[in-house]
């Protein structure tokens, strides 16, 4: 029989994760003196110390508090998800995920419509950045699933590729460059051009990193005359004749089959990367997040 309670748990890893009783019990909205007795509860059902203090009322783990946390993590996420699956019956399903621009603009949508053919109690809740965002709410817990065209963490989280993507070089549509794409020019001979650059903790521009070490290049080489944080104002301004930029190819499309963009390929071989579906490594998902993800790989799959 067991001498603690999920209640106890739950105090014990707010303070944990606030490094504070008093924080945790503004959160839990308890009492401080309430807070502790569940901490001196839950120690004495276990026979073992789980914080310090020093004299600073600093907080400090136990070696035996850094196990139990673990444990306590995992045994709330399940009492989490347990709580879900029970209600989901009467409930909207909510997902919740943080995707990348290209995957967010042109990947999610089709997607989570079809989804919803089959699963219409289901509801999505987005949120879109480049990809260090997508990581940071992740990381966060903020988002429970992420899409990105890059991979950032690989110690805490666990990426699926879901399917490739390529970059390739975008210029505006005028006579000059039109004649180049006619002659078969290739993205990395106009290297040398004016060129419009996403920001550092972009996807597509760490990829395009990347290639040019993979060529003996790097970004300081370039004739860069402008960096943006918005890939719609990259390609906007590519079409306004400002300069030529590398994208992802499923960007591109749109802008091109309306005639604003040419579209080069890179190189002969093609400059490729992975689109990936991402979660922390210690997620346990709810039917309905294990639903998805299941659909997702095997919908995208066949794109």
């Amino acid at each position: 029989m067991l001498n603690f309670s999920i209640r106890q748990l739950e105090v014990f890893v707010a303070v944990v994760e606030n490094n504070s009783f008093s924080v945790a019990a503004n959160e839990l909205i308890l009492a401080q003196s309430t807070v502790s007795a569940h901490i001196k509860g839950l120690e004495a059902a276990l026979g073992v110390s789980l914080i310090t203090r020093d004299a600073k009322k600093n907080i400090k783990l136990t070696a035996d508090g850094h196990e139990v946390y673990s444990h306590a993590k995992a045994i709330l996420e399940q009492c989490r998800i347990m709580s879900d699956e029970v209600c989901e019956s009467s409930a909207q399903q909510s997902i919740t995920i943080a995707a990348s621009t290209d995957a967010f603009e042109y990947l999610l949508p089709g997607l989570m419509a079809q989804y919803m053919d089959t699963h219409s109690a289901s509801r999505f809740d987005l949120v879109n950045g480049d990809s260090a965002f997508v990581h940071e709410q992740i990381i966060s817990g903020n988002a429970r699933l992420g899409f990105s065209g890059t991979a950032l963490n690989r110690k805490e989280l666990k990426y699926r590729a879901v399917c490739r993507d390529r970059l390739v070089m975008i210029t505006p549509n005028n006579k000059r460059y039109r004649d180049m794409l006619e002659r078969g020019w290739l993205g990395n001979q106009l290297l040398e051009e004016p060129m419009i650059v996403r920001s550092q903790t972009s996807g597509t521009k760490k990829e395009f990193d990347r290639y040019l070490e993979k060529n003996g290049l790097a970004d300081k080489q370039l004739h860069i005359v402008a960096r943006m944080n918005q890939a719609d104002a990259v390609k906007s301004s590519v079409a306004n004749g400002l300069g030529v930029a590398v994208i992802s190819e499923m960007a591109a499309r749109k802008y091109a089959s309306s005639g604003d963009l040419l579209i080069f390929d890179l190189d002969r071989e093609g400059a490729y990367r992975n689109i990936y579906l991402l979660y922390k490594k210690d997620t346990v998902f709810s039917k309905s997040e294990r639903s998805f993800v299941n659909f997702a790989l095997a919908h995208i799959a066949k794109k």
